[in-house]
């Protein structure tokens, strides 16, 4: 019984602890990031509604045309550095906000608008494949280094729910080695809904197979060894290669096609989707320029008649406590919104100075270019990039594009030289598209074709490249071009 008393002692213990505090105005530069400009439009929308103190400037402002010579703009501070977050009201320079975001006859609202919002308003947003994966990232008991990788994974997949990025991406992205990765991966893959994480159309089936307990059956054999038979409804030739009946292999084929080749578009009932380049990069008299585009982006000021009325004896302590906070709300807003700015251009700038080529010839130029060493260039993390990058779109002389299309890994040759992926990619398709269709060259083949060009790739990797541009086998290739011309 003593030792019991011992054991449950009450003590003092003194631990000096680091962490990370995800902080209102920080989780709102992070959230802001991550938006698009369709997006950012809707959000700015809604805060006029729902916060008096900010309101609309009515005047056409022009937009302002940011050259590589123009004065840079202010370094955007990283979302992950606390040390420049500033909560106190009495710190709030209203002076700077006032000047920059309010003209001299600002408007009082003494009548507001009476209308109140619609139903709409009120509609909850569904959640989205983000938010259910993190939902159940929250609830594993993941380790905090396999929880941080995982929310690197979650954080770029595409609304099917395929994983953006390659493994060796993803280890440069999270400094990760690739077991790390591999468990990361794993633990995303084991969420709802099934086949999630997936990097293709047979990983994807293969885990919803698996999950449902078929990892040994004919269904599993067809899906990880015979895809493209499947796909050109083969369904003899699937018989004879797995040993099976057809009767077998229409009942496999039947419960195949009870899966979900796009798991992700649950989540995503939006079908069309509207794209608005955030940035213009356009060429002016033989130099690149940035222009930010501004067009039906509500510009948003403070409204000076409530700094009056928080000025006033004759207000309560309630009402002037209400309208620090609708204050302290306001500013962060338009703090976020300025650093978001700040942030997107400077990744541009980047990609002006790193992707000129490109700019110039398109596609064959484009060079090698990770997101670690953007975000060492512009000292921020590295999640911080990959949000600016993801689902923002940019016009550039060559048509408009995502900006994470300009992130790619590199090949290098003996020399030195070094090749991104996708001209790697173009040179495979060029050997293709000029091959004898009816002797296609194999992987193998096309292997030593590219060692012509100084491009050392192994077939494995020749056959990778080749299925993500969604091209087929060999063997395919030539059946397919035997049916052509015996039709």
């Amino acid at each position: 019984m003593n030792n019991r008393r011992n054991q449950l002692r009450q003590s003092l213990d003194l631990r000096l602890t680091q962490r990370l505090a995800l902080t209102p105005s920080l989780l709102q530069k992070i959230e802001l990031l991550q938006l698009n400009k369709l997006e950012l439009q809707e959000m700015l929308t809604q805060a006029l509604v729902d916060n008096p103190i900010l309101e609309e400037v009515v005047e056409p402002e022009p937009l302002k045309d940011l050259s590589l010579e123009d004065k840079a703009p202010e370094p955007a501070p990283d979302v992950h550095d606390r040390s420049k977050e500033r909560d106190s009201f009495q710190e709030i320079d209203f002076q700077y906000f006032f000047d920059e975001y309010l003209d001299t006859g600002y408007k009082n609202r003494e009548v507001e608008d009476s209308e109140k919002p619609s139903f709409e308003t009120f509609l909850v947003r569904p959640s989205s494949l983000t938010d259910h994966l993190e939902s159940q990232l929250g609830l594993s008991d993941a380790d905090p280094r396999t929880a941080e990788i995982a929310r690197q994974i979650i954080g770029n997949l595409d609304e099917a729910g395929y994983l953006l990025l390659s493994m060796e991406e993803l280890c440069q992205l999270t400094a990760a080695t690739p077991e790390e990765a591999e468990k990361a991966l794993r633990l995303v893959q084991s969420f709802d809904p099934l086949g999630v994480a997936a990097r293709d159309l047979r990983e994807c089936l293969l885990l919803q197979l698996d999950a449902r307990g078929l990892s040994d059956s004919l269904p599993r054999k067809i899906v990880d060894e015979h895809l493209a038979l499947l796909e050109n409804h083969k369904f003899k030739e699937l018989a004879a290669r797995t040993g099976a009946s057809f009767e077998a292999v229409l009942q496999a084929v039947d419960a195949i096609k009870h899966l979900i080749p796009e798991p992700g578009q649950k989540y995503n009932p939006q079908k069309v989707n509207y794209v608005q380049p955030e940035v213009t990069i356009a060429k002016v008299d033989g130099e690149f320029v940035i222009i930010q585009n501004e067009e039906g982006m509500p510009q948003l000021r403070l409204n000076a008649g409530y700094r009056e009325l928080l000025k006033s004896n004759g207000v309560s302590s309630e009402t002037k406590a209400f309208l620090r906070e609708k204050f302290r709300s306001a500013v962060d807003l338009l703090r976020s919104v300025s650093q978001r700015k700040r942030t997107i251009y400077r990744v541009c700038e980047c990609i002006v100075n790193r992707q000129r080529e490109f700019l110039e010839r398109g596609p064959s130029a484009l060079h090698p270019m990770l997101i670690k060493d953007v975000a060492n260039e512009l000292g921020v993390h590295s999640s911080t990039i990959s949000r600016v990058v993801t689902n923002k779109y940019v016009d550039t002389p060559q048509g408009v594009m995502e900006l994470r299309k300009f992130f790619t890994m590199g090949v290098e040759s003996p020399d030195g030289e070094e090749l991104s992926i996708v001209q790697v990619k173009l040179k495979i398709q060029k050997w293709i598209d000029g091959e004898n269709k009816a002797k296609p060259y194999s992987d193998n083949q096309i292997g030593q074709l590219l060692r012509r060009d100084n491009i050392f790739i192994t077939r494995r990797t020749v056959a990778k490249y080749r299925e993500q541009m969604q091209i087929q086998g060999s063997r395919e290739r030539k059946i397919g071009y035997l049916l052509r011309t015996d039709g």
